[in-house]
Order: C-alpha cells, then structure tokens, then sequence
C-alpha cells in the first residue's frame, strides 16, 4: 500500500489516506463501490467525500475522522463490502478481518458478537498506541516512545492470544 497525499483544500494540510486504510477504505468503497476495489486512494473522486468525513482543520499527516460525519459514508462503504463479499472471496476476507471495526464505525456494533467488540475494542486500542508512539518519536520523546512499544507488544500478545482462542472455538 502506497502513501497518498490528500491536501486539504481550507488549511491546506497534506494527509496521508494510507495510514488509516480501513476508514479510508470504506471511504472508497462508498464512493467508487467493490468493483477492481483496492486499498488505493489516488482517485480524486474521493476527494470530496474524504473531506466531508474528516475532522475539523488543521489536518497533518494521518487523517483524524469525525465518527458523526463518516458514520454515514462508512455505512455505505460496508453495505458494498457485505454485497461483494457474497460473491468474491478476497473480499469475503477483507470483511471478516475489518467487520469489527467497520461494524462500530457504520453504528452498527450491536450487532457484533460479544468477540468481535473485544477484537474491535483491542484493534482500537492498538491504533492509538501506535498513533501516540509515532507522535512520542517525532516529538523526540525516546523514553515515551519505548513505553509505548512495549505497551503495543503487550496489547498485541492479548491481541493474538484472543485471535487464537477464538479460532479454536470456532474451529472444534
């Protein structure tokens, strides 16, 4: 997945749409649909709905979402992906591996099963610390940094063992 600049048109910050690539992935499929689907963002046909769902300016580096503004796109995005995935088997997988996260980001997270909100609970919690640990580096802050790596490792053994346990389950 290649970095994609987005520049936004009222502050004029650059963002990169492939460090939030499921978000930025509904996007995309509300937009352009299933059809060829990539994790690609070049397109300038996504531009407008990028903005509409994004957090307010100044906007740099990753995209920070509006949950309220991208509920709606991100509803859509999922409604193309669960059609697709009923017919296409990459994109079967790709919705098992987003569902519990695009589920709570369409307002749908009722209907997750009680591990999927915990895989999506633990997915969110990862993104942040690795969102805060790029931010303790640039900001040169090594020692917060470090925290924060070893606070990663540690979500993502629970992480991989909750991965583990429920594979088991289903598989028995």
């Amino acid at each position: 997945m290649s970095s994609v600049s987005y520049r936004c048109p009222e502050c004029g910050g650059e963002l990169d749409l492939a460090r939030t690539p499921l978000e930025s992935g509904l996007v995309r499929l509300a937009v352009l649909g299933a059809d060829g689907f990539a994790l690609d963002f070049g397109s300038a046909e996504l531009h407008p709905a990028v903005r509409a769902a994004l957090a307010p300016c100044p906007h740099a580096g990753a995209p920070v979402w509006d949950a309220t503004r991208l509920e709606p796109i991100a509803r859509e995005g999922l409604a193309r992906l669960e059609r697709a995935a009923a017919e296409d088997e990459r994109m079967a997988e790709l919705l098992q591996v987003w569902r519990p996260r695009a589920f709570a980001l369409a307002g749908r997270a009722d209907e997750l099963s009680r591990e999927d909100a915990l895989r999506g609970r633990l997915e969110l919690r990862l993104a942040d610390v690795e969102r805060r640990m790029r931010a303790a580096s640039a900001a040169g802050d090594d020692d917060e940094a470090e925290r924060l790596h070893a606070r990663y490792i540690e979500l993502g053994t629970t992480f991989a063992g909750r991965m583990v346990a429920g594979w088991r389950s289903t598989s028995s």
